[in-house]
């Protein structure tokens, strides 16, 4: 998964819409085993509903907290959102770097965490367009999954370096929601 995510993070805005149309053209295959939900993504039990909401949408998607692609937030950080959704002046930065990779857009997420919305506030990497793909790939299998990550390397033209790097640059200045 962490691959998946780190490769398709790469995708630039046009890229994301053909790498989500191929995404939903792959079939579906029946599971030939029951479905076993991903394990919690923190470290302990959400202590607040919003961190139990935050935790839900990453399990959704398939993740838990180390197969996110980078955001720009510590795992610390990140452990400590699905944990225990606290006052902080970083809020609204922690929801704009994770609105995107989990397909909400900004006012959705800031709704739903009870947090005033500004309109001039930006995802800091990736926008909602990054997470589409990862919703759809959901129902995937692992042969699809990597079939999709070597699709997005060829859309994207990444070269690999032969190491892990961190992030992408993200894409959330191309996105076509913001002015």
């Amino acid at each position: 998964m962490r691959q998946f995510a780190y490769r398709v993070s790469h995708c630039d805005h046009s890229q994301l819409v053909t790498l989500e149309a191929f995404v939903r053209s792959l079939p579906r295959v029946a599971a030939p085993e029951p479905f076993v939900p991903p394990v919690w993504p923190g470290r302990r039990p959400a202590e607040t509903r919003f961190a139990a909401a935050l935790g839900g949408l990453i399990r959704n998607r398939g993740f838990g907290i180390l197969e996110l692609p980078f955001m720009g937030l510590s795992l610390s950080t990140l452990y400590g959102m699905v944990w225990r959704w606290d006052p902080s002046p970083h809020r609204r930065q922690q929801l704009s770097a994770v609105a995107g990779p989990l397909g909400w857009t900004l006012p959705d997420l800031f709704a739903v965490a009870d947090e005033p919305y500004p309109e001039e506030l930006r995802p800091m990497l990736h926008c909602h367009h990054l997470g589409r793909v990862f919703t759809a790939a959901v129902p995937l299998t692992t042969a699809q999954l990597i079939e999709t990550a070597e699709e997005a390397d060829r859309l994207s033209v990444r070269e690999d370096q032969g190491v892990w790097q961190p992030v992408s640059q993200g894409f959330a200045d191309e996105c076509l929601n913001f002015p």
